[in-house]
């Protein structure tokens, strides 16, 4: 089946999927759609309801807009430069936001009207917090999470991790007078509970999960069930709304009377609805997921693609005989799996290319744990496996031989969202990308490897190229002579560069420089050294997979079908490339109380 024939098919069995909900449920009304920009470190798009019900704001990463609930034309909002990890209404109608990255204030207001914001509470860097058996301790504002107001505005909640555990910390307005309401082992979702006039959240003891409606007291009401993401409360406290996980770990939005505790399923899907938020006049709006993801193949002229496999499976590598391309596949993106990460489920397999029909099921099994496994591919003598695994809590690279006689092990240690290893051409060295602390910019690592063996030769070293200082390494290939690396590297949001440089962290050569706003989308290099794959968008804003030629003075778009790409991989006998194919889309639903 082709690529573009497999486009059609999606969206008419989301149409039915559509058209089946609203005769269902015709109460529920669209809101809108939000694309994410890629499958790898990104996570939902974010929204809310304002409290006024009029407006609805939404974000996907970095953007942050604004839209009528009925529609229209949504207007963009100043970015800090920042990645957006969590926002909240307060009652007056201002937007607040927890961001990482940019100048490092964390969290902001914004001034919806005039379309500005600034850092809340810019002379508290730090609070001393009185706890409940009455010493004190500091909380810095950078680790603060999830603040939210009470309906009236005159009190703050937040939390933090404090010796290991979650503290609930209650603020006045203006974030003063912090005191410590709770201390659970783990405490998420916080909201103004007005039925009882204090805080609920949902706790995550060992494996049970349950919202408890009055953090403050133990003693208090409790709803048992696998509850995860959003919890929101009616302005009258009457009822509840929330989201809990059917037996086939989809979760189903419910809503909950107070006074009497009856239940009211009020969705029914294959994918997840949860995120629930509600306005004073009692609007709802909660959002469904729609991820897939695959790999297809096409010519190295471009052309038509075909689609190599059928369930859910990302970052192809081939194998070096050119019949088969590895990749990680798994069921990973449902609420309930990323929960848990980086113990989730993806796993390692490889399936053959030259099939009629594609992949139901991987051919093979390399590896499958709960463990984010990923990235790998073939030592050039086939003897051993490298990839990236967060397997007995590390972040790094690991090897294991093909033969299974012998137990996987670590390669490098120490890392901060370790990419995908790559072996140069001689067998000799393992590349690829890293971080060594939360927050620092992608470098490159490499390590020495004795391919018969098994065996480290020379230990994991950080290449610093001379001039890209600045930016973030995202994906790195070898030339032929493994002497040299090609690299992805993010100049800035939307700018991407690829250069070619010594091993020895000398100074390089800019190949090519493009537009593109997808992180970790990735670069592939044909085997002769002459071509370079890459992703960046169409005019339609569909991230396309394009070719340039290793001086880069020529240029070729290989893919135009309306899918969004990544991962692009040439293989080392014919010219072909693989790569993934993903939809990525949060759909943002209202209904009346």
């Amino acid at each position: 089946m082709s690529k573009s024939h497999l486009f059609i098919l999606s969206n008419v069995l989301f149409l039915f999927f559509i058209s089946d909900f609203c005769v269902a449920q015709d109460e529920f009304q669209l809101v809108n759609i939000v694309k994410q920009k890629g499958p790898v470190a990104y996570r939902d798009p974010i929204g809310a309801v304002s409290p006024d019900g009029k407006l609805v704001a939404f974000s996907d990463s970095r953007r942050l807009e604004i839209q009528s609930i009925t529609g229209g034309i949504s207007t963009k909002l100043a970015n800090n430069g920042s990645i957006i990890r969590y926002f909240t209404w307060t009652p007056n109608g201002n937007l607040i936001t927890s961001e990482l990255g940019g100048p490092r204030k964390t969290w902001y207001t914004y001034n919806i009207q005039a379309n500005t914001s600034k850092p809340l509470w810019p002379d508290k860097e730090a609070f001393i917090v009185i706890k409940p058996d009455g010493t004190k301790t500091e909380i810095s504002r950078h680790n603060l999470r999830e603040l939210t107001w009470s309906l009236d505005g005159k009190h703050i909640a937040g939390s933090a991790n404090l010796n290991g555990r979650t503290a609930v910390i209650e603020f006045e307005a203006g974030g003063n007078n912090p005191k410590v309401v709770s201390d659970f082992e783990h405490v998420t979702s916080l909201q103004w509970n007005p039925n009882l006039s204090c805080w609920a959240g949902i706790v995550i003891k060992d494996d049970e999960r349950y919202i408890q409606l009055d953090l403050g007291n133990p003693k208090a009401q409790k709803i048992s069930g696998n509850i995860y993401g959003k919890i929101a409360f009616t302005n009258d406290g009457k009822s509840m709304y929330y989201a809990s996980g059917n037996d086939n770990k989809i979760l189903e939005l419910w809503k909950q009377n107070l006074e009497t505790n009856q239940k009211q399923q009020l969705t029914n899907f294959s994918k997840d609805t949860y995120a629930p938020s509600i306005s004073k006049d009692g609007k709802v709006l909660f959002k469904l997921k729609d991820y897939r993801i695959s790999i297809a193949t096409v010519s190295g002229q471009g052309g038509p693609s075909t689609t190599l496999t059928g369930f859910q499976s990302e970052i192809p590598y081939w194998h070096p005989d050119g019949k088969r391309v590895a990749f990680t596949y798994g069921n990973w993106r449902t609420v309930m799996d990323d929960a848990k990460y980086p113990d989730i489920d993806q796993n390692l397999g490889w399936a053959y290319v030259n099939r009629e029909s594609p992949a139901k099921q991987p051919d093979t099994i390399i590896r499958a744990s709960y463990s984010e496994d990923q990235g790998m591919c073939w030592s050039p003598n086939l003897k051993w496996i490298a990839f990236h695994t967060h397997a007995d809590k590390t972040d790094d690279l690991w090897i294991m031989p093909v033969s299974g006689d012998k137990m996987e092990q670590p390669l490098t240690k120490g890392g901060y969202e370790t990419g995908w290893p790559r072996w140069s051409k001689d067998g000799k060295w393992i590349v690829s990308t890293t971080g060594t602390k939360q927050g620092e910019k992608m470098g490159l690592i490499i390590v020495g490897i004795d391919q018969d063996k098994g065996e480290i030769t020379s230990p994991q070293k950080l290449i610093s190229p001379i001039g890209l200082e600045n930016g973030s390494f995202t994906d790195v290939q070898w030339t032929s002579d493994s002497k040299s690396l090609v690299v992805e590297y993010v100049v800035d949001d939307n700018r991407k560069e690829i250069w070619c440089i010594p091993i020895d962290g000398g100074k390089g050569k800019l190949i090519y420089s493009f537009n593109s706003d997808q992180l970790y989308s990735g670069i592939g290099l044909s085997s002769n050294d002459q071509w370079i794959a890459y992703i960046a968008p169409d005019d339609q804003g569909y991230y396309q997979l394009y070719k340039v030629s290793f001086n880069g003075k020529q240029l070729k778009q290989l893919t135009f079908d309306p899918t969004d790409k990544a991962h692009p991989v040439f293989s080392p006998v014919e010219d072909k490339i693989a790569f993934s194919v993903f939809s990525y889309k949060v759909i943002f639903w209202q209904l009346d109380n």
